[in-house]
Formats: C-alpha cells, sequence, structure tokens
C-alpha cells in the first residue's frame, strides 16, 4: 500500500488503535470486569470505525464539492471517490480495533490489559514507520509519533480509570 489510501488508513488504523486501546484500559482498570471491559471497546471501535468512515465520506465529498464548484484549490490529482475514502477508513479502524481487544477474548484481564498495550503499541509503532517511509519522512520517527500520541491517551485513559475506579480495589 502507498501513498493512495495514506490518509484513510492513518485516520482510522491509529485513531481506532489509540480510542480502543484508551477505553479498554481506563474500563480494565476502573472495572477489572472482562464484560465490561469488552462492551465498552466493542462499542467504542465499531461507534469509531463508522463515524470515522463518516467523516471521511463527508470531508472528501466536500473537498470533491469545493472543487468542482471552484470554491477551492485545484487537487494535485485526481479526486478521490468519497465511497472508496470511508470504505477504506471503515476497513482500517475495525482491524485496528480488534488489536487491544484480542487479548480479553483468551487471557485473563490483568494479562489481557499488559498484551492490549503490547500490541497496541506495537502496531502504532509500525502504522507510524510505514507513514514516515511512505512519506519521505525518517520512519523511526513516525513511528515515535504515533506512539507518543497514543501512549499520552491511553495514559489518560488509565489515569480516569485509577480515579474513578469502581471495582473497590
Amino acid at each position: 500500500m502507498g501513498a493512495g489510501s495514506l490518509r484513510e488508513i492513518i485516520m482510522g488504523a491509529q485513531d481506532n488503535l489509540t480510542t480502543v486501546l484508551a477505553v479498554v484500559l481506563g474500563v480494565s482498570i476502573g472495572s477489572g470486569e472482562l464484560k465490561a471491559i469488552a462492551l465498552a471497546g466493542m462499542a467504542a471501535g465499531v461507534a469509531e470505525a463508522i463515524s470515522m468512515g463518516g467523516v471521511l465520506y463527508t470531508a472528501t465529498r466536500a473537498e470533491r464539492d469545493l472543487e468542482r464548484n471552484g470554491d477551492g484549490p485545484p487537487s494535485s490529482g485526481p479526486l478521490k471517490d468519497p465511497v472508496v475514502a470511508a470504505s477504506v477508513t471503515f476497513a482500517a479502524a475495525i482491524v485496528a480495533a480488534a488489536i487491544p481487544l484480542s487479548p480479553f477474548a483468551v487471557l485473563p484481564v490483568r494479562w489481557a490489559t499488559v498484551t492490549a498495550a503490547g500490541l497496541s503499541v506495537t502496531c502504532l509503532f509500525a502504522l507510524g514507520w510505514w507513514a514516515g517511509g511512505v512519506t519521505g519522512q525518517h520512519p523511526f520517527r513516525g513511528g515515535l509519533r504515533f506512539v507518543a500520541i497514543g501512549g499520552f491517551a491511553a495514559l489518560a485513559a488509565a489515569l480516569v480509570g485509577t480515579v474513578l475506579r469502581t471495582n473497590g480495589s
């Protein structure tokens, strides 16, 4: 995959890796209940995938409309199909949501939480590495940038889970 779908893949995958990781960490720390973690993580993952696909559809359509009406700057290439942009973003977001959720299907909550964080950070780094390579930037810096953004969100959600803990631990 190259630059053609870079925006759509990054928006779907980075967003849902970050969001679902943050949700499962916050709920895991805050409640420790597998059903609550799964429910919150799946709800967030599906809602984010639909939302991000919708956002890419409307944004891409608006870009096309602006150019067609002569109100916007001319694009540097062919205009993207809004349905394709939405579909790629949705698919990337669904795949990304499964990454932090999958450990909870097979591991005890404590180990699943640690594994979800590790898998998600690794995938965020790989996504940033790929994006850096595609854009001609240093891939390692791209990986670190994605990890920093995702890590900050995950730490914030973990703090919320710690402060608002409901499991009495």
